[in-house]
């Protein structure tokens, strides 16, 4: 491709254009850098002799001028190693590349010249150029003749100097984009150059001067903001002309301006130059340079200030154009990047016939992938046909007349290949393109399709459900929508009830006592709340009384306000007759009857648990109820609770205080859970079964069954033994069931009366010998008996003591006090509340009189057994202190044993 850089006619111009650079050290002329090329340009439009030398070989590019100082080495020289053509340059040019500024005088070279070309020295300036990374990529050679003036060498190297100043400041400047650090850096760059105390640059508005950084050196900064009228009017008017004002020395007696002259004392300078500068005939900014002493500036420092003035202007301007435009290219990339919107720009594809038949993607944002799915990457520069297969031909058609109209469309289409619906705005370009917008709104059709049905489904739902649903205008509070069930439950036709003010016609169905309810309930969904609420009304044709529950809620606009009133009615009459029957029910069962929530907190609890525990249903919810519950039962009851839901019921057995009887009774309590459809407990019934006589009896019966197991193996013990001794003791096998039998009555009568008795009562000693006397058969008139009624005999003593009365009432009876016709028998008994061991006992005396010694001698078998019995089993089994005496008269027996520590019916130790 034919290069048009650098511009020119020169013969270096077209040779830099025309020269392959690929292979040298400079690189490709279309990678310079726009440093170099500024180099490049400033070099050929000098007409004195300069080059350019390229790291690391120094490859040498020159202008005209160096061209005629190289004499016959050019154009060999030209795009090749310097070194090669000009060898004396190898020390200067290594100092240069390491970053020095190289000063060569009077240096001859072997050069090969024409016979018009004067061998001369020269004077030549080596200026290292930094590429942005700070690294020396070049060398900029300046050559001077030494054959010139000196006045003439004065002016070029002013013009060098110039030259340099400015590449000087243009490198310094190019890559900064902050106006700020512009403004610092030129002033910097400028007073270095001027070796000035002070420079700056003010900006100036219709208000006010603005010097945001200025230069100083040993003085005070000037930074900041001004008024106008603050810089004297003379000095305005001054800078107004247009002209670069200089001031050598403030304090000469030629300069006669007063105001001038304080301005600079306060600025503690003396001499200065002050540039105004005017773009588009008004004043935008003043440069001005400061010294300390007089100082005679010369026509090159005011010449330096005055292009430092428009090229610093010039780049703030440069700056905030780029600013403008980075911020601008920000914003457009932001928008293009975070577009909710698809954006596409495409280019028609004609036919041979210039119909069109398909479209290419051109430029494509981040939003057209994520609503498409279409990878951006492999979209740019494919057709549509490619990119989506199958889409329809309707779509080119559209396109086709949308550019040929040149105005703007939407649209709204389905793309089958990619199963989405969009919203497309198309706009007509130049030369066949057009840009299109992409919104994706498949989920709003979707959405509206779901709607459709949805109010398909509704409408139904509401023809077939047996609630009323109704919606109302909250303005007017006109029925807008009312199912058939309002027919059935309400007895009238929705055309009865829609005509006139429904409002008011639904009011007068309501039950009078009801209406106030149901016209507040209406009020508050109006309000925004939520609402349900039962009320009956009378249906008109038959008179019959309906309970309805209704559930009225607000709907809103899109505005947020109430625009529709919504509600569910619901025929509740059998429910509530259904409630009756079953409240009749539970009323009459003697049990408590309760509901529950899931975790155990009562909702309900039925009359009967009022009248037994006087808790109210009020002070029973929650855990209330707990409060009739025994105080050592409560723990176990709220346990119970806990491992309900686990276990899938609940049982326990708990005292509950009757508050008329003030006592507890035992109730085994019991709950089922309710669940949902899913299995969840959503609430517990239970009931409280009165138990208390029930466990009473149990209990009774526990101990029964223990005493009788005890007794058993006791009296199985006895009879063994009396079975045994009787054996011994009897003459014959008549004798010894005579003798047997009667034993065992007497075992049999104890057994009668230890079988009447209850848990903690006691056979009483007067019970024992009352029973053997009347077994005995034996009158009043011969029998005395003394001593306190109700000593009660330890269970384990009964039968022991019994067998002992029942031997000496038998002996009596066959050969004593109540077989002889004279004898007496008395028994006196007495109750010693601390005998022996600080215990109580019972002291017997049983006495015989009247008894004719001979006749018991006669039958000493009577005594055998009894007396054994007495004199060893009573000591050894009952602890008892006995003593038995045959005297002239009669048996005299004394027994004294431990025995229980009450006297009387009831009683608490155990025997």
């Amino acid at each position: 491709m034919k290069q048009s850089w650098p511009p020119g006619d020169t013969e270096m111009a077209r040779r830099i254009r025309e020269y392959d650079w690929a292979g040298t050290s400079f690189g490709s002329i279309g990678h310079w850098s726009s440093r170099l090329r500024n180099h490049v340009e400033t070099m050929l439009a000098s007409k004195q002799a300069i080059a350019i030398l390229a790291a690391p070989d120094c490859t040498i590019v020159y202008n005209d001028a160096c061209a005629t100082v190289l004499g016959a080495k050019h154009p060999r020289a030209f795009g090749n190693p310097v070194l090669e053509t000009v060898p004396e340059l190898s020390e200067y040019l290594g100092r240069a590349f390491d970053g020095e500024a190289v000063d060569v005088k009077a240096q001859q070279f072997d050069v090969e010249r024409s016979e018009t070309s004067p061998a001369n020295a020269l004077d030549m300036y080596l200026t290292p150029i930094r590429e942005d990374d700070g690294a020396v990529a070049y060398v900029q050679a300046v050559g001077f003749k030494q054959e010139l003036s000196a006045k003439a060498q004065t002016a070029l190297r002013e013009s060098e100097e110039r030259q340099a100043f400015l590449l000087r400041l243009s490198d310094t400047l190019r890559p900064l984009a902050d106006p700020n650090e512009i403004l610092r850096s030129a002033m910097r760059v400028l007073g270095l150059h001027l070796k000035a105390n002070r420079v700056a640059y003010t900006q100036i508005t219709d208000k006010e001067y603005i010097i945001e950084g200025d230069y100083v050196d040993d003085v005070p900064s000037m930074a900041g903001r001004y008024r106008i009228d603050s810089f004297g009017p003379n000095k305005i008017a001054a800078y107004q002309e247009g002209v670069t004002r200089i001031v050598p020395d403030a304090q000469s007696d030629t300069f006669n301006d007063p105001a001038a002259v304080a301005s600079f004392a306060a600025l503690g300078v003396r001499a200065g130059i002050g540039v105004p500068l005017f773009k588009n005939g008004r004043m935008v900014a003043t440069l001005a340079a400061h010294h300390r002493e007089p100082r005679n500036w010369t026509r090159h420092d005011v010449a330096l200030a005055e292009e430092t003035a428009e090229r610093t202007w010039a780049a703030l301007e440069r700056a905030r154009a780029e600013a403008a435009l980075r911020e601008s290219e920000q914003k457009y990339r932001s928008l293009f990047h975070n577009l909710g919107q698809g954006y596409a720009e495409c280019e028609l594809i004609r036919d041979s016939e210039g119909h069109v038949t398909d479209f290419r993607y051109i430029v494509l944002n981040p939003a057209f992938e994520r609503l498409t799915g279409l990878k951006i990457a492999g979209m740019i520069g494919r057709t549509a046909r490619e990119a989506v297969p199958g889409i329809a031909d309707s779509h080119f058609e559209r396109y086709e007349r949308i550019v040929a109209a040149g105005v703007p469309s939407r649209e709204e289409y389905k793309i089958d290949a990619l199963d989405r619906w969009y919203e497309n705005h198309v706009y007509p370009s130049r030369d066949d393109r057009f840009f299109s917008l992409y919104e994706d709104i498949t989920e709003r059709k979707r959405a509206e399709e779901a709607l459709r049905a949805s109010e398909e489904r509704l409408r139904q739902f509401g023809e077939a459900s047996q609630d009323i649903l109704w919606i109302r205008d909250a303005r007017t509070l006109q029925w807008q929508y009312l199912t058939p069930a309002f027919e059935t439950i309400y007895g009238l036709s929705r055309d009865e009830a829609l005509s006139g003010d429904d409002y008011r016609n639904w009011q007068a169905l309501i039950v009078p006592e009801d209406r106030d309810r149901a016209v507040a309930s209406i009020d508050r969904v109006l309000g925004g709340e939520q609402v349900t609420f039962d009320y009956r009304i009378r249906r008109p044709f038959d008179g019959q009384i309906r309970w309805l529950r209704n559930t009225d809620f607000p709907i809103k606009g899109p505005d947020g306000r109430i625009i529709l009133i919504g509600g569910v009615g619901h025929d509740l009459t059998e429910h509530f007759e259904a409630e009756r029957r079953l409240q009749t029910l539970i009323e009459g069962i003697p049990q408590l009857v309760w509901r529950a929530s899931k975790d155990g907190q009562w909702t309900w609890s039925s009359p009967q648990w009022t009248a037994i525990t006087d808790l109210t249903h009020a002070s029973s919810i929650g855990g209330g109820w707990l409060d009739a519950v025994h105080p050592d039962d409560r723990e176990a009851a709220i346990r119970s609770w806990h491992q309900a839901p686990e276990r899938g019921f609940l049982e326990m057995e708990c005292r509950i205080r009757d508050a008329q009887a003030d006592d507890y009774r035992w109730y085994r309590t019991r709950a089922t859970p309710v669940r949902d459809q899913d299995g969840s407990i959503i609430e517990w019934l239970g009931t409280s079964t009165d138990i208390h006589d029930i466990r009473e009896l149990q209990e009774r019966q526990q101990v029964l069954v223990a005493e009788l197991q005890h007794r058993t193996r006791n009296l199985m013990g006895v009879i063994r033994s009396v079975a045994d001794k009787t054996e011994h003791s009897s003459a014959d096998l008549a004798d010894f069931r005579a003798r047997f039998r009667a034993r065992l009555d007497a075992l049999a009568r104890v057994q009668g009366l230890l079988s009447r008795l209850n848990e903690h009562d006691r056979v009483t000693f007067d019970e024992v010998v009352d029973a053997e006397i009347k077994a005995m058969g034996s009158t009043g008139d011969k029998i005395t008996l003394d001593g306190p009624v109700g000593i009660r005999l330890r269970s384990s003593t009964v039968q022991t003591l019994a067998l002992a009365m029942h031997e000496l009432a038998t002996n009596a009876a066959k050969y004593g006090a109540l077989k002889q016709p004279a004898g007496h028998l008395s028994i006196r008994w007495s109750y010693e509340q601390q005998g022996p061991d600080d215990k109580p006992w019972l002291h017997i005396d049983w006495r015989e009189t009247g008894v004719t010694i001979s006749s018991i001698d006669n039958n000493p078998k009577g005594t055998g057994q009894g007396r054994e019995l007495i004199e060893r089993a009573l000591p050894y089994q009952l602890k008892a202190k006995v003593s038995f005496v045959l005297n002239p008269d009669g048996v005299h027996c004394t027994i004294s044993l431990p025995v229980s520590s009450t006297i009387g019916s009831m009683g608490g130790e155990d025997g």
